[in-house]
């Protein structure tokens, strides 16, 4: 079945309004603190965050066709003011096939040049951060046990997590986890949190706002934005390393249904997301750069687990995982979507479950006995369930690898990206596989067991 398409070009060196001053520059991240950290800032880094900002900019306002429930390709083509213009063109094709990968859509490229920032700020506190640890963080659960377990490391000296936000209630959320989690660690030497703010503000966008109805919510480009965030802080701090964290089965992100394609399914922690990205900043930057997930071979649910053997557990109340989030109902989530519903698998399987109450945290309660859920609120767990049916059923046959291959095909780029970054044999990527979504399996089912209504634990209520 075919899906429609949308095409559309963006000029970000185009003056705004009667302004004289390129659209981009109205469009730019707060960078402020970036160059306190180091004054001579290389300006690739400024590039970075402006051609980040750029895609970001252009998928948030091209809307995606949508046909029987999923998102549909758009073509992008952009021009983006840069001051490393030869350097930016080398890597035109590269970038444009990495954002493909990651958004599901064809992106042309085309970069010219462009004025440089007026930097106001420097060398404010560059003597603090000598190659610290770096780290990213969105205020989600995974985030905030993968930080503390990172910080918890014998080898852990001290580091800097970067955060970006684009809502002051997510910004609120990561302040208060701040503030937790200093008063429970008060040797979490995360000494600083450097922030970026990201706001698309409709004075910023001028005309192109009016062409769209409402922003694209699908925001498959924002990973791109935030790791380049990220990989900028790390590069100024002398580091080579940015850390993400994100448990193993979410950051694989196997599609629910075999018609599942394209930008239906986030993979902005894939691991073939990160070894593209890999080598394109190690292209840009000149250096060996790395983006590490040290989560991928755990659960969340065993995330969880350590955050509770360290007496940690009560700081999972302070996160958010909910795709719809912020809701209407201030501070709760919607507790239907798969978000919600890994995050409840999770806290149950770490035994965090006294940090998991329902009429506290979440809109509906998918367990419970009433049958007043609409079909769209039960349709992710029944999908779910149907998903670790599959997996158990390809982990129990005779050659257990191969059949998780035959039922789920899209494990094979994820197989190859783990063998490349972490210099693995199949055979031995293959064996952590097959015991990470064994015990992801497990998980599920204790989860299930929970369930008051057996057919929709077992998914049958929504698939009937």
């Amino acid at each position: 079945m075919s899906r429609r398409s949308a095409q559309r070009r963006f000029d970000f060196g185009e003056p705004l309004g009667r302004r004289p001053r390129a659209r981009l520059t109205a469009l730019r991240v707060e960078a402020e603190e970036l160059w306190a950290l180091r004054p001579d800032l290389p300006r690739v880094l400024d590039d970075l965050l402006d051609v980040a900002m750029a895609v970001y900019a252009a998928d948030r306002l091209l809307s995606r066709p949508h046909q029987h429930g999923h998102f549909g390709a758009r073509v992008l083509e952009l021009v983006v003011p840069v001051t490393e213009v030869e350097r930016w063109q080398a890597l035109e094709d590269e970038l444009a096939d990495f954002l493909a990968w990651l958004t599901g859509d064809a992106w042309h490229l085309t970069f010219v040049p462009g004025a440089p920032r007026v930097r106001v700020t420097g060398g404010l506190y560059p003597a603090q951060h000598d190659r610290p640890f770096v780290g990213l963080y969105s205020g989600g659960l995974d985030s905030l046990t993968g930080a503390v377990i990172q910080a918890l490391d014998p080898n852990f000296d001290r580091g800097i997590l970067v955060r970006a936000t684009s809502h002051p209630s997510l910004t609120a959320r990561q302040q208060e986890q701040w503030r937790a989690v200093r008063a429970a660690m008060p040797e979490f030497d995360w000494h600083r949190a450097l922030t970026f703010r990201h706001p698309l503000n409709k004075r910023a966008l001028g005309d192109w706002h009016r062409q769209e109805q409402a922003q694209e919510k699908s925001q498959r480009s924002r990973a791109f934005l935030f790791m380049a965030f990220g990989a900028a802080t790390a590069h100024a701090c002398g580091v080579d390393t940015l850390h993400v964290y994100e448990n193993g089965v979410g950051a694989i992100n196997l599609p629910l249904t075999p018609a599942a394609s394209g930008a239906d399914q986030t993979l902005a922690m894939h691991p073939e997301t990160l070894l593209r990205l890999n080598g394109l900043l190690s292209t840009l930057l000149g250096v060996n750069f790395r983006v590490v997930n040290a989560s991928l071979w755990r659960t969340k649910g065993e995330m969880c687990a350590l955050l509770g053997e360290h007496g940690l557990g009560h700081l999972a109340e302070l996160t958010v995982s909910c795709d719809s989030y912020p809701l209407r109902e201030a501070r709760k989530q919607c507790g239907t979507c798969t978000s919600c519903l890994l995050r409840r698998v999770s806290l149950l399987a770490g035994d965090l479950a006294a940090f998991d109450l329902p009429e506290r945290h979440y809109r509906h309660d998918i367990r419970a006995p009433h049958a007043g859920f609409r079909e769209s609120d039960t349709l992710p767990a029944a999908l779910m369930a149907d998903q670790v049916r599959r997996l158990s059923g390809a982990l129990n046959a005779p050659e257990p690898a191969r059949a998780f291959q035959r039922a789920f095909p899209d494990i094979e780029r994820a197989r190859h990206a783990i063998a490349a970054s972490e210099r693995l044999t199949l055979a031995e990527v293959d064996a952590g596989l097959l015991s990470l979504y064994g015990r992801y399996a497990g998980e599920w089912a204790n989860f299930q067991a929970t369930f008051h209504d057996p057919a929709r634990a077992a998914g049958r209520e929504a698939t009937s």
